[in-house]
């Protein structure tokens, strides 16, 4: 199974639009989203509107729960009222906090920031928080994705593998990785790839053969 990661759109119609085009042109098999849909960009109920009618599962970022329980959007300067149509509240008031999938054997769980909360930062340059290793000690998964952060990265142990794809915003002024990521979830190898060129950033393993 070949297994597209995004996370972070952020209201972005025209880098989700890139990023599925290149995503079908890598023949993946399912696509994930890991929340953050709306926030910075101009385009929150057009990206709804185009994960639903590709039938993208889903998950709630924080940016989406603020929307719902706020009914504000924090954009470049600052809070402002969120101006949704009622399909987008619709979508987002269905959203689960993660997702779990059984590929043949490999289980996968998703989240926006961690298992325990969706605004805990988890990134490769500090030390995984206790949380992941609270998530360890009670999940069977062999795979967390998570997003958030805005940073590509992966952690391997010998419990588990952390992968967070990076964003996909482009808006000028947001910090982005502007970058997506795909699994193969019978060999656990990724790619990272920028949004824009469609370029590949990495691979790991290093030595992982590519298309």
């Amino acid at each position: 199974m070949r297994l597209g990661l995004i996370a972070d759109i952020h209201a972005d119609r025209r880098a989700l639009e890139t990023t599925l085009e290149r995503l079908e042109q890598q023949s993946v098999d399912l696509i994930v989203c890991l929340g953050d849909l709306v926030g910075y960009g101009s385009e929150p109920d057009a990206v709804v509107a185009l994960l639903t009618e590709r039938g993208i599962p889903c998950i709630r970022g924080n940016h989406d729960r603020w929307a719902i329980e706020r009914r504000v959007v924090l954009g470049l300067r600052g809070w402002k009222p969120a101006e949704l149509r009622d399909e987008t509240w619709e979508f987002l008031l269905r959203l689960p906090t993660m997702r779990r999938f059984d590929f043949d054997g490999t289980i996968v769980e998703v989240h926006h920031g961690s298992p325990a909360s969706d605004v805990e930062r988890v990134v490769a340059f500090k030390p995984l928080p206790p949380s992941i290793e609270e998530f360890w000690d009670t999940s069977d998964a062999h795979v967390l994705i998570l997003g958030h952060t805005h940073i590509p990265m992966i952690d391997r142990s010998p419990r588990g593998i952390v992968i967070n794809p990076g964003s996909l915003l482009g808006v000028a002024g947001a910090f982005t990785s502007y970058s997506y990521a795909v699994l193969e979830t019978s060999t656990l190898a990724l790619r990272f790839f920028e949004v824009r060129t469609g370029r590949e950033l990495r691979r790991d393993p290093i030595d992982s053969p590519g298309d």
